[in-house]
């Protein structure tokens, strides 16, 4: 790891901290670093973007890494304030960028992420101070395969009510983390035990969704579910939304034997569809037979014969019924 001069040069005490140097120990490339440094950040010479509200953290883009940057006055406070054991790891950094690898653990992290080990070095205050962290542990869970300790499961299954009242925009990152994870089916366990679907998420579809492509898993969670409750407290993103909207209106509309779909599916989403349903136990093959074929009457051509725009997606709709019924 090296971080950018300009970064190393201007700010002192410089340490990397938290998911970068987590990756790193794991083997894995950053791809973005939280730093952190005695110097204020409203004396930073080099240019920065507020990162949070309450100002306590900067950030800056630089050759298209993201460097989230936050003051601090005792190393050790710091470390044992942050969520979890396996990001309170610190690494010094030199003057000119250069990361040195010299552990500074004072929460036991290192073992913990030996041992695959979920652990907050204080539960009780670090849940209760950002609930969003119980979010970020199920994420955590899902992606490096770990087993939360007792006391930590304890906070974050008592503090998990506290959640809806967090600013909604922080909460869709670490949910879709969570639901797109390696382990994401020995995460699961936790996420019913912590009462998920006060989030407006489902729990019944969870353990159907593992058997589906991660970026798939999210119409299969709320196949057969309202999606109001959902988009008021987590404001997922639209496409989040349209994409679970429309896999659910396709897979109904094939259930009954309607058409609409046919006309309506792009042929990246025609992956997915086959995955939801044969999660389901419907058989994909009208889906493979649609992508496979090309109608030979066009909605240009009905549009020049005069035919009125709503009656377009109706006889094309009717004309992959004759070919799909063969």
């Amino acid at each position: 790891m090296k971080i950018p001069g300009i970064i190393a040069r201007n700010l002192e005490n410089l340490f990397v901290v938290g998911g970068a140097v987590r990756d790193f120990l794991l083997g894995m490339n950053p791809k973005e670093y939280d730093l952190i440094t005695t110097t204020p950040l409203d004396k930073i010479k080099f240019r920065t973007f507020k990162e949070s509200k309450s100002g306590e953290t900067v950030g800056a883009f630089i050759n298209g890494v993201k460097y989230d940057i936050s003051h601090y006055t005792s190393l050790d406070l710091d470390l044992k304030r942050r969520d979890f054991t396996i990001n309170s790891i610190a690494f010094p950094v030199s003057k000119n960028g250069e990361v040195i690898e010299k552990v500074v653990d004072p929460c036991n992290g290192l073992k913990d992420l030996r041992d695959h080990v979920l652990r907050s070095f204080d539960p009780e205050t670090n849940m209760r101070s950002d609930p969003v962290r119980i979010l970020r542990g199920l994420r955590l869970i899902s992606n490096y395969n770990l087993d939360v300790e007792k006391n930590t499961f304890l906070s974050m299954k008592k503090y998990m009510s506290f959640v809806e009242n967090v600013s909604k925009e922080r909460l869709f990152q670490p949910l879709d983390g969570f639901v797109r994870g390696k382990y994401f089916e020995k995460a699961i366990a936790v996420a019913k035990e912590l009462n998920i679907e006060i989030l407006g998420i489902p729990s019944r579809n969870l353990d159907i969704a593992t058997k589906v492509d991660p970026s798939c898993r999210w119409p299969v969670i709320f196949a057969g579910s309202n999606l109001d409750e959902f988009a008021r407290k987590v404001f997922p993103p639209k496409e989040v939304l349209r994409l679970i909207s429309r896999m659910n209106e396709f897979v109904d509309q094939i259930k009954n034997k309607r058409y609409e779909w046919a006309v309506k599916i792009k042929p990246e989403e025609a992956k997915c569809l086959s995955e939801v349903l044969i999660a389901f136990g419907i058989d994909d093959g009208v889906v493979r037979k649609r992508m496979r074929l090309k109608l030979q009457i066009q909605a240009d051509r009905l549009k020049s014969e005069g035919i009125p725009g709503r009656e377009i997606g109706k006889k094309l709709a009717e004309e992959w019924k004759k070919i799909l019924e063969r």
